[in-house]
């Protein structure tokens, strides 16, 4: 515990000093002041030592804030304050700060009774994502004759998980892309034929051929059983997300990996509404999560829980290694995308090489995000040299993209290159495209 002077207490101080200067022209009032001194100081320190014993042991406060939370979005909870003295307190709460954190807490004095309990609300915004300790909290707290105030420290271990922004999934327009689905038929539908999901048994039929015959159950009827199957509509969606050094540029405010896990969860979201398996890549040099694809109804979670706490490394990605990692462990065709960016010449080259050879298995989408500060660059008029440097820069820059993005799209890629307003939206109308033109 830490006590310092109350305003009331800094108020009657400066009272006497003024006293005891007004003594220079009043002698009187200098000796009036020092007594004055001296019974104030000694009522403070009386009051100080009564106060602390009165408290000593019985304040207790508790912060109740949720344990999983979103991103750049306002959570709310309360600090409990339990007041088992048997004098009444006023009293402040103050947390502790970050750079990262914005926290608001009750900005005035509230008076609690004594031997009573309040709670008072808490405001948090966390700016980022993975397990973010919460800090510990601080108490000030004026009781007796307010003399003083004491600060009491809290030191806590809360730590909450800090995910995408995942509650974008129960706005208007991913519902409004579901029902988008239904319209173009992309809902699921028993269709029999040479298929491979097994549906059923049936007696044989003349034109069936003896490769559908269940011996088995053939054997057990005592006619002929043949397994009828209908036509497979899942599909694979493997999300390939790059963590490697391009992901740290900050793209309206946020950082690009930030941004495209948000749609790489929303992704998700839809296509397991529609009963395609969806799986998980994360890489830079090296693969960081791997989720295989699955449609059962943790699965969401489960690649929500793989990339929460993921964070871009200073490191070279390797699209080889990624790419491998992804043909051996998932061999049959899908829809692989692939969340990247492409910079420089070394860095466009591999990635161009290792996406055809995912194409020729897989169908690839590439998405990258525009920086609105290099078209920016590009289009400012050149004053001086190295304005001219910066512009020629911009500019070789988005040629050099344009010539690689045209260069994947003969690959046989498909390629999303938008703003960040428009990354979820156009990452979605790229997968129902997909689904309606049946290009799987």
């Amino acid at each position: 515990m830490l006590a310092y002077p109350a305003p009331r207490l800094a108020v009657i101080a400066l009272v006497l000093i003024a006293a005891a200067a007004g003594g220079y022209f009043f002698a009187p009032l200098f000796d009036y002041a020092a007594l004055g001194a001296l019974a104030v100081g000694f009522i403070a320190l009386t009051d100080l030592w009564l106060t602390a014993a009165a408290l000593r042991g019985k304040l207790t406060l508790k912060r109740d804030f949720p344990r999983a939370v979103t991103v750049a979005r306002p959570r709310f909870g309360h600090h409990v304050l339990v007041n088992e003295a048997p004098i009444p307190v006023h009293f402040r709460v103050y947390e502790d700060s970050y750079p990262h954190m914005a926290k608001e807490t009750q900005p005035r004095w509230l008076r609690l009774g004594a031997r009573d309990s309040t709670s008072v609300p808490l405001k948090i915004t966390i700016n980022r994502r993975g397990e973010q300790p919460l800090g510990g909290s601080g108490l000030r707290v004026m009781a007796g004759l307010g003399l003083w105030v004491l600060q009491y420290r809290f030191n806590w271990q809360d730590k909450a998980r800090v995910y995408p922004l995942i509650e974008e999934l129960t706005r208007g327009d991913l519902f409004a892309h579901r029902r988008r689905l239904w319209g173009i038929g992309q809902h699921q539908s028993r269709k029999f034929g040479r298929g491979t999901e097994f549906d059923s048994l049936r007696e044989y039929t003349p034109d069936d051929e003896f490769r559908m015959v269940n011996w088995k159950a053939t054997a057990h009827a005592g006619r002929p059983i043949v397994n009828q199957y209908q036509v497979e509509q899942s599909r694979d969606l493997l999300l390939m997300v790059d963590c490697g050094r391009l992901m740290h540029t900050l793209i309206g405010g946020r950082p690009r990996l930030d941004r495209y896990l948000d749609a790489a969860v929303h992704l998700a979201y839809l296509a397991l509404s529609q009963k395609d398996r969806v799986g998980l890549l994360a890489f830079d040099a090296e693969v960081r999560r791997y989720v295989a694809p699955s449609r059962r109804p943790s699965q969401l979670d489960d690649l929500i829980d793989a990339v929460f706490a993921l964070e871009p490394r200073f490191t070279e990605s390797d699209y080889s290694r990624a790419v491998t990692t992804l043909k051996s462990k998932n061999p049959k065709r899908g829809l692989v995308v692939l969340f990247t960016d492409l910079v420089d010449s070394i860095s466009s080259r591999l990635a161009v090489a290792n996406l055809s050879r995912l194409a020729r298995t897989h169908l690839p989408v590439v998405v990258i995000l525009d920086d609105p500060a290099i078209p920016a660059l590009a289009e400012q008029p050149a004053r001086t040299v190295e304005d001219a440097y910066i512009k020629g820069a911009a500019e070789q820059f988005i040629s050099e993209k344009q010539r690689t993005l045209s260069m994947l799209k003969t690959r046989g890629c498909l390629i999303i290159n938008v703003s960040a307003e428009r990354l979820n939206t156009a990452v979605v109308n790229q997968y129902l495209e997909v689904k309606a033109r049946n290009l799987l």
